[in-house]
């Protein structure tokens, strides 16, 4: 049963009981989100701005060139890597600047290295999976390649292995310092180290599963049974062709997801709200340098983007939520204020569960229409075994979860995860060995493992049929293969929501009836 009778699409526009808004020990959003920055580096100190944009030809005319030559973004990244006497910090390499702590005497190196990544992205159709081949393919196309603050682990073995370990975690995002606690949150999930049972983020891994995200509650399978019809409310006579309108889209996955978790459907406006953690989505893979190069203007917007999303679980009455998210953790573990575990959850809520499932959901939109989705690159997936959309539309109703989880391994949502290298080791640039010192940030990137052409047959090729599709590591573990979360301590806690509202959606707009259970169709043998 609901914990909450909720008037669907009902704004709270009238005053709510000032206890209810704010109950003990809740705090105020505002101080969090505006607490001083953390971690800020040398190189992305305001001299160093200041001094980027006074030399901004210069460093534009360099990065331009290393964006579109692999070659001069090697030598940007890896300095003069023929001549082994000459370090790297004298080069001004960004490689040589991360080992030395990014120094502000080092920041030209970056204020290129920045410029030159963007420039790359651009060239590369704006698909992170693009960039990310043609950057391996710039470091020599070894098992490895160099990008931000560490190196990136490609080959599926490899990747599969991280994903089953217990990974040391730090503050950082897309192997780079996070923003925090201005841009992210702190303390987020993504942010701890898995090293036990006892661990701050197994508690609240667990706490938060129970309380939000079990499968196996009343509560879950209540709201599923709804969902459907919320959906058919909302959004009628939908046909395939509708896909195309992205805010329409968007704006029902919002409701879906935020209906799964806290039993509240959303009216247009606070799901307007919400949407907004999939159209800001490009300021978190930023780093400070940038965000204060564009005068933090990005970054403000998503500091009241986490301003206005705790203020709608205010608005509707759901601190009790959080408060018991909060009780359940271990008194060393627990927040004061309950408003910073608040901004924690719904950052996660937000940036993973609304901005995750808004992507798988527009990559389904544009499959089914034989579309390249927006943000990914045309000559790395292939239609040729579903030529049409009836023949699309056909795959996806003879097996959507299979249909699904293709898609996503084909153009995953996340591309890549952070952890820190726990131990020194050498890897290989451009045919040069270099060693990577303990706690160096190492990416495993699971576009490119879900690719290796060891594991899967004509990876570039969309087939829902294919036979090691429960390997594909699309929700960081191989969802779907037997034990999967012992095997993967941190395979998604989300991913059977995201599975579910992406089938409630598609499933209301191809006019596909079928009930399928996500946690019964995706176990492997």
């Amino acid at each position: 049963s609901e914990r909450f009778i909720v008037t669907v699409g009902c704004r709270a526009g009238m005053e709510k009981d000032s206890l209810l808004k704010s109950p003990a020990g809740w705090g105020d959003i505002n101080e969090v989100v505006y607490a001083s920055p953390q971690n800020v580096t040398g190189d992305a100190s305001w001299l160093s701005v200041c001094c980027m944009w006074l030399t901004l030809p210069v460093s534009c005319v360099q990065g331009i060139c290393g964006g579109l030559c692999q070659f001069v973004m090697a030598f940007m990244v890896l300095g003069c890597y023929c001549i082994q006497a000459i370090p790297q910090w004298l080069c001004c390499s960004a490689m040589g600047s991360a080992e030395c702590g990014r120094p502000c005497i080092l920041a030209p190196s970056w204020w290129r290295y920045v410029i030159g990544g963007l420039t790359a992205l651009i060239a590369n159709s704006r698909s992170r999976l693009a960039l990310f081949i043609w950057e391996w393919k710039a470091f020599g196309e070894d098992e490895h390649f160099w990008h931000g603050e560490g190196f990136w682990s490609v080959k599926y073995e490899e990747c599969s292995n991280i994903m089953k370990s217990h990974q040391r975690r730090s503050e950082s995002f897309a192997c780079i310092q996070a923003c925090v606690p201005d841009l992210f949150a702190t303390n987020l999930l993504l942010f701890l180290s898995n090293t036990g049972p006892e661990s701050e983020w197994a508690h609240m891994r667990s706490a938060l599963h129970s309380t939000l995200l079990d499968k196996g509650s009343t509560y879950y399978s209540e709201r599923q049974k709804k969902l459907r019809g919320l959906i058919a409310s909302d959004w009628p006579n939908a046909q395939v062709e509708d896909f195309n309108d992205k805010k329409k889209l968007q704006l029902i996955v919002v409701k879906c997801v935020f209906y799964m978790m806290f039993g509240v459907w959303l009216d247009n406006a606070d799901a307007d709200t919400l949407r907004a953690w999939r159209t800001k989505a490009v300021s978190f893979v930023l780093p400070r340098l940038v965000h204060r190069f564009l005068f933090n203007l990005l970054l403000r917007r998503v500091q009241g983007l986490r301003v206005d999303t705790v203020g709608l679980i205010e608005k509707h009455g759901l601190q009790s939520f959080i408060l018991e998210i909060n009780e359940k953790l271990p008194p060393k573990y627990r927040r004061t204020p309950a408003v910073k575990l608040c901004d924690e959850i719904m950052f996660a809520v937000g940036f993973a569960g609304i901005g995750g499932t808004c992507a798988c959901c527009e990559t389904l939109a544009a499959f089914l229409q034989c579309k390249i989705p927006a943000e990914a690159s045309a000559h790395l997936i292939s239609f040729e075994k579903y030529p049409t959309s009836a023949e699309m539309i056909a795959a996806y109703k003879s097996n959507p979860v299979t249909y699904i989880k293709e898609a996503v391994r084909i153009d995953p949502p996340v591309t890549s995860c952070t952890n820190v290298s726990k131990e020194e080791r050498v890897v290989r640039f451009r045919g040069r060995e270099y060693t990577m010192k303990e706690n160096t940030l190492n990416q495993y990137t699971l576009s490119m493992a879900n690719r290796d052409p060891s594991v899967f047959t004509n990876p570039d090729v969309f087939d829902p049929t294919r036979k090691e599709l429960d390997m594909a590591l699309t929700w960081n573990g191989a969802f779907g293969t037997r034990d999967e979360e012992k095997v993967y301590p941190r395979i998604c806690p989300g991913r059977y929501l995201s599975l579910d509202v992406a089938l409630a959606v598609v499933g209301h707009v191809v006019g596909h009836e079928e009930p399928y259970s996500p946690m019964l169709s995706c176990m492997g043998p």
